[in-house]
C-alpha cells in the first residue's frame, strides 16, 4: 500500500513539474539552446589532439549536466511551496510515510532530469556530430544522471531551510554558481590555480569529469565517484537537520 502511494505521488509530482513553463525553459530549452550556440562556434575543433576528442562532445556533457542540475534542484526545492500551502498536511491523511515522501521527491527529481540529458545528447548527435561508441553514449549519460543524486538531496535542503518566497533565488544562485565554478560553462583549466583546486571539489565538476572520462576524455578517477557519494551524505545530513529545524513533519 505504501509503495503504491509513493509511486502515485511520484507520477503526480512529475506531471506537475513538467507542466510548468519556467521549469521547461530553464532545464530543457536553455541547455539545448546554449549547446547549439556553442557547438556552432567550435564545430570541428578538438579538446585533445592525441585522442581527437571533440569540443562538441565536451560541451554536450557540460550542457546535459547543466540542465540536469537545474531540474534536480527545482524538483526537490518545491518542498518549501508544499509546506506553505499545507499540501504536506493533506499528505499526512494518506498512507504516504515521511520516508516515502522523501524517496518520492528524489525519484521525481531523477525522472525530470532525463529530458534535459536526453535532448542535449540528441542535439549532440544530430547537430554537433559527436561520435561516440554505444557504450560511451549510454555510460556517460548514465554517469550524468546518477551524478545528479547529490543535487536532488541538496534541493531538499533548500526546500526545508527556505520559504516559498526565497527558494527561487536560492535555487538560481546554487544552480548558476555550481555550474560556473564546476566548469560547465568554460573549462576549469582557464581559471586561476587556486580556483581550480576548489572547483575540482565541487559535485558539478565531479559528475562532469566522470561522464567525460567515460566518453573518452581524460582518465577515469574513482575519487570523483567517492566525492559525489560524500556530497550526497553531507547534503543528506543537512537535509535531516533542515527538516527538523522546519518544525513540520513531512508524513
Amino acid at each position: 500500500m505504501t509503495a503504491t502511494m509513493t509511486l502515485r505521488y511520484v507520477q503526480l509530482s512529475a506531471r506537475t513539474a513538467v507542466r510548468k513553463v519556467r521549469f521547461l525553459v530553464l532545464t530543457v530549452a536553455l541547455p539545448v539552446l546554449l549547446y547549439l550556440v556553442y557547438s556552432g562556434l567550435y564545430r570541428g575543433q578538438t579538446m585533445d589532439d592525441a585522442t581527437g576528442y571533440s569540443i562538441n562532445a565536451y560541451l554536450m556533457i557540460s550542457m546535459a549536466a547543466f540542465g540536469g542540475i537545474g531540474a534536480a534542484l527545482n524538483a526537490t526545492a518545491r518542498v518549501a511551496i508544499e509546506r506553505q500551502t499545507g499540501w504536506n498536511r493533506q499528505l499526512r491523511l494518506t498512507a504516504l510515510t515521511p520516508t516515502g515522501y522523501v524517496v518520492a521527491k528524489i525519484a521525481v527529481a531523477m525522472a525530470v532530469c532525463l529530458p534535459a540529458i536526453v535532448l542535449v545528447y540528441v542535439a549532440g548527435d544530430l547537430v554537433g556530430k559527436v561520435h561516440l561508441s554505444a557504450g560511451q553514449w549510454i555510460g556517460s549519460g548514465l554517469a550524468i544522471w546518477l551524478g545528479l543524486i547529490p543535487f536532488a538531496v541538496l534541493g531538499l535542503v533548500i526546500g526545508y531551510a527556505g520559504s516559498a518566497d526565497s527558494i527561487q533565488p536560492l535555487v538560481m544562485l546554487t544552480y548558476l554558481g555550481s555550474s560556473l565554478l564546476g566548469g560547465l560553462w568554460f573549462p576549469v583549466e582557464s581559471m586561476a590555480t587556486w580556483v581550480q583546486d576548489i572547483a575540482r571539489l565541487t559535485p558539478a565538476y565531479q559528475l562532469a569529469a566522470v561522464a567525460r572520462s567515460i566518453s573518452g576524455f581524460g582518465e577515469f578517477d574513482w575519487r570523483y565517484v567517492a566525492g559525489l557519494a560524500g556530497w550526497t551524505a553531507v547534503f543528506g545530513v543537512l537535509a535531516a537537520w533542515a527538516y527538523r529545524r522546519s518544525g513540520r513533519k513531512v508524513g
